[in-house]
């Protein structure tokens, strides 16, 4: 098969893809008549037209918008936003993923594989030692304002991330040049932690993955963002499995008022759909998604590096914000508020010593003006 011809069987691939997403969701409210449902859970879609894109064009997945929006402006419970956010990831960052190796863009396979395996033993062991599986939506045992702080800190903090990665402008490289014991054992380590905040938040691998392989070992952002959003995909798609199907939290009944009555085949009290229903919640924001990732992943290969510095740090500063104004808890509790400034303060300093340090710690080569 000739190169045009392959470039062109990817070019209809691309817009397939996606197509055929919409077509079973399309199908499946259809047969189960869930326009009434979707209906009911509009700020679902809105929110993820905004989302969706984050997530294809960002070092962060759909969830750092839905996250927010849903547990402070939506009242969303944190498990719930948290499910949420990997079900939409799952559909999203994975066709995201999908067109990403399909139009051929780089990535650093070894680095995917490396983050991608930590972040998964990192969420493994966040849900199944750090959180509550006989509680409604399997909560965490860490309490809902520290994890929306935490949730917060770690976004502020990509903002840093991202300021620090305009040196990789002109320094950054297509892959990572030097493997050792030290970079294989951070990157994992770097996945672990962002598997675990990815238990609590739905988000969190990706992030972790662009800092250390942008920040730390020189990667390309150009080249760091796409590789962040396939390894998120990865976690996303087995939360996806093990929270909304096995778990059963997408198996969703609702009663004739539109409340929410059974979890997973669990009977509940009547709870609001709007705060509760993640299969309507998800169900609306499926042929957003589906869409909005790979447009986003699409602009961010066309994106310079300024305008995805400021992009973030705009997100970044609206997250900080958002969690001033509308998370009442802080004003109360003041442990809570200090370990935000703390933690904040602690992320950006330790962000800043690893890249100044960056050679040393890792045993990396120093590089001058013959081998650059």
């Amino acid at each position: 098969m000739s190169t045009s011809t392959t470039a062109r069987w990817r070019q209809i691939a691309i817009w397939a893809l996606p197509s055929f997403v919409t077509f079973v969701w399309l199908a499946v409210v259809v047969s189960g008549d869930h326009w009434g449902r979707i209906a009911a859970v509009w700020q679902s879609t809105v929110t993820m037209i905004f989302g969706s894109f984050v997530a294809g064009s960002t070092p962060q997945g759909g969830g750092a918008v839905a996250f927010p929006v849903f547990t402070k402006i939506l009242e969303v419970p944190t498990p719930v936003a948290r499910t949420f956010s990997l079900s939409v990831q799952a559909i999203g960052m994975t066709t995201a993923s999908a067109i990403i190796l399909l139009a051929g863009r780089r990535i650093d396979r070894r680095a995917v594989v490396a983050a991608g395996g930590g972040g998964l033993a990192g969420f493994f062991f966040g849900l199944f030692a750090l959180s509550d599986p006989d509680g409604l939506f399997w909560p965490s045992k860490m309490s809902a304002p520290y994890v929306k702080v935490t949730f917060t800190v770690m976004l502020a903090a990509m903002s840093y991330i991202v300021f620090l990665s305009l040196r990789a402008k002109e320094q950054g490289t297509d892959s990572i040049e030097e493997w050792n014991d030290r970079v294989w054992m951070g990157l994992v380590a770097a996945g672990f932690i962002g598997g675990l905040a990815s238990a609590f938040t739905g988000s969190g691998v990706d992030v972790l993955l662009f800092l250390f392989a942008v920040v730390m070992c020189g990667l390309h952002p150009r080249v760091g963002v796409p590789s962040s959003i396939i390894a998120m995909a990865m976690t996303s798609v087995v939360g996806f499995v093990i929270l909304g199907v096995i778990n059963g939290q997408l198996s969703v009944m609702l009663d004739e008022a539109g409340a929410v009555i059974s979890v997973g085949g669990q009977a509940v009290e009547a709870l609001p759909a709007r705060q509760y229903d993640v299969f309507g919640l998800w169900m609306a924001a499926v042929p957003v998604i589906v869409w909005g990732a790979p447009l986003g992943a699409y602009a961010a290969h066309m994106m310079t590096e300024h305008r995805l510095i400021r992009f973030v740090a705009g997100m970044a500063a609206l997250e900080v914000l958002s969690t001033i104004i509308f998370l009442d808890a802080l004003r109360t509790d003041y442990a809570l508020a200090i370990y935000g400034v703390l933690g904040l303060l602690t992320a950006i300093a330790g962000i800043r010593y690893m890249s100044i340090r960056r050679i040393s710690i890792l045993n990396l080569k120093e590089r001058t003006s013959e081998n650059v």
